[in-house]
């Protein structure tokens, strides 16, 4: 499965977990924990569609890297250098990696908030319901990882030809 089709898959799943959730949920449902899984805000169902919006949004900023990276090189950053600081031959090699490294993160940000909308119609439906801190956790981890893999692995496809223009 492709990363745009996990994108594509997780909102489906939110959309419909929300959906059929939705007429069962009180009129206040929690949207907010702390690390312990307490809940420490509160907010009505339609919350869950901002959710889902943000999924969305955010998912579709993510995979527009490359996109952006092609039109203004300047505003894509990696690590120590712009997208703009390489040569056009050595973005060309480099516009794959960083094809691949969007697809990863958006996938991982849609998995975050389908977790943390089904934690939340699951707290307001078994009241006492605790969401754990660990998948949240996991995620962040993964994302440094991710980014820090790709990230490097520009960095050096750029340094094996010599491809990075010097800084002026």
């Amino acid at each position: 499965m492709t990363s745009r089709a996990a994108v594509i898959a997780l909102a489906a799943y939110v959309f419909i977990s929300i959906r059929s959730a939705l007429p069962q949920l009180p009129e206040r449902i929690p949207t907010k924990f702390d690390w312990d899984g307490r809940v420490i805000g509160w907010g009505g169902p339609n919350t869950l569609w901002m959710l889902l919006a943000f999924q969305v949004l955010g998912s579709l900023v993510i995979l527009a890297i490359p996109a952006i990276g092609r039109r203004a090189p300047q505003l894509v950053n990696l690590g120590f250098h712009r997208l703009s600081d390489y040569s056009a031959e050595a973005r060309e090699r480099i516009m794959p990696l960083l094809g691949e490294m969007s697809g990863y993160l958006a996938a991982f940000y849609s998995f975050l908030f389908a977790f943390l909308s089904r934690e939340i119609i699951r707290a307001a439906q078994v009241p006492g319901t605790h969401p754990s801190p660990w998948p949240v956790g996991a995620f962040v981890a993964a994302t440094v990882g991710l980014t820090i893999y790709y990230v490097r692995r520009i960095n050096q496809e750029a340094r094996s030809d010599s491809l990075l223009r010097p800084r002026q």
